[in-house]
């Protein structure tokens, strides 16, 4: 018993320093690698296998603000883009932050690192109402893992790309990653869903196509809703330091 007590024990510690342990690495792994037997598992309730796909995307978050932290957070990201942008776009925020723009977007910066997680887990969960559609007999739970499991999968790739958006030249092809994010959902789906979320060939690639579809729309509304939440704050931040 002294072995496998001691590999629980460094499990621990490694989920306790990281926020991930050995568990959360196979399902990310099999994600990519056989996303199916995850699908399968979390229609099944099965809580052994695999971590919970909302835990392992909430990591995925913070680990995604530790890397976005070396080349200056939602700071950055948002100067970059405001100087890489349309002139009127610079004037107008410019305009809104009433001449102190480096102000404004740190007030932005803090509102987005606090709210980009709870609102985008917020729009990305009502998925859930689709995946119904798809397979009624699913459990609440069973489709929210697989719902969140996609979003996990998409986010790996947001992950990987963040030092190319990083870059001055490639503030303006954020379109490319959203791009390649939506053909990692659609992939994802399309893979997992045989025998968990449909039985055909064309009910697999139309419920892929479909779900694809929703999930972008739920995430670009959730990045305008943090966007509109983030410039009122900001507004009345700087307000009120007037």
């Amino acid at each position: 018993m002294a072995e496998p007590e001691k590999r629980e024990d460094l499990n621990d510690a490694v989920e306790d320093a990281f926020g991930f342990n050995f568990r959360s690495l196979k399902t990310l792994r099999d994600l990519f690698v056989r996303p199916n037997a995850v699908f399968a598992a979390y229609a099944a309730r099965d809580r052994v296998t695999y971590t919970p796909a909302l835990r392992l995307w909430f990591g995925l978050i913070g680990l995604q603000v530790l890397v976005s932290a070396l080349w200056g957070g939602w700071e950055g990201l948002l100067t970059r883009q405001i100087e890489s942008g349309d002139p009127t776009t610079r004037a107008s925020f410019e305009q809104m932050a009433g001449g102190n723009l480096d102000a404004f977007i740190g007030h932005y910066a803090a509102a987005a690192s606090v709210l980009q997680p709870i609102i985008v887990a917020l729009f990305t969960s009502l998925s859930v109402f689709v995946l119904g559609w798809f397979r009624p007999q699913l459990s609440w739970p069973s489709r929210l893992n697989i719902a969140m499991a996609v979003l996990v999968a998409g986010s790996v790739m947001g992950l990987l790309l963040m030092p190319m958006l990083a870059m001055p030249a490639m503030a303006s092809w954020a379109w490319l990653s959203m791009a390649l994010v939506a053909f990692v959902y659609f992939i994802t789906v399309l893979r997992g869903a045989p025998g968990v979320l449909a039985d055909t060939a064309a009910g697999v690639w139309g419920k892929s196509a479909i779900y694809t579809i929703v999930l972008m729309l739920l995430v670009v509304l959730s990045g305008m809703v943090l966007a509109i939440v983030g410039v009122i704050y900001a507004v009345v931040m700087m307000s009120a330091a007037a």
